[in-house]
């Protein structure tokens, strides 16, 4: 691991430890991105997130890694016992008619947007905010972010991977 990687880590799991969830998620999310393989990451963001749904998906991702880690056995465990299997994978919402995706964006556009955890304001050519550190080109910043087919067609149909960096050329600021 590098020194990078081992640092964010570190300070995505004081984060968490300390109650800054919002914070310890971005941090985690650019493990993760860096590292996908990287067990203790995932099982440090399933502490990070607040739905269910999310937490289970980060603790399969750690077994997946792993199938031996007690730590995930045990919190996957507790959440089947209380919320069943809640990642199913299934549509969001709908998918009704026919859905045209728009033209990808120019590289030249420059938008200003609100970050979607924190608030803060920032452009969409940063690759990540500024103060929480959360992926600025994800699906929580899109104006397509209720619209579940261009997440099918992408891909993108974990909540996980909706919060982290993605390439989609459908990508487009919410106002």
């Amino acid at each position: 691991m590098s020194d990078d990687i081992a640092r964010l880590l570190y300070e995505g799991a004081v984060a968490v430890q300390e109650g800054r969830y919002a914070d310890g998620q971005g941090l985690l999310f650019q493990v993760i991105e860096r590292d996908e393989q990287n067990e203790l990451a995932w099982l440090w963001l399933s502490g990070a997130v607040d739905d269910p749904a999310d937490q289970q998906v980060a603790l399969e991702n750690t077994l997946a890694i792993n199938p031996d880690n007690q730590a995930a056995k045990a919190g996957l465990a507790w959440l089947r016992a209380h919320h069943g299997n809640l990642a199913s994978g299934a549509p969001q919402g709908p998918a009704t008619g026919d859905w045209t995706p728009p033209p990808p964006r120019s590289e030249d556009d420059v938008d200003q947007l609100a970050c979607w955890q924190c608030g803060a304001s920032v452009y969409s050519v940063a690759q990540f905010c500024w103060q929480c550190h959360a992926a600025v080109q994800c699906c929580n910043n899109c104006v397509f972010r209720p619209e579940t087919r261009c997440k099918e067609l992408q891909g993108l149909t974990s909540t996980m991977a909706q919060v982290g960096r993605n390439e989609c050329p459908w990508w487009r600021v919410t106002n």
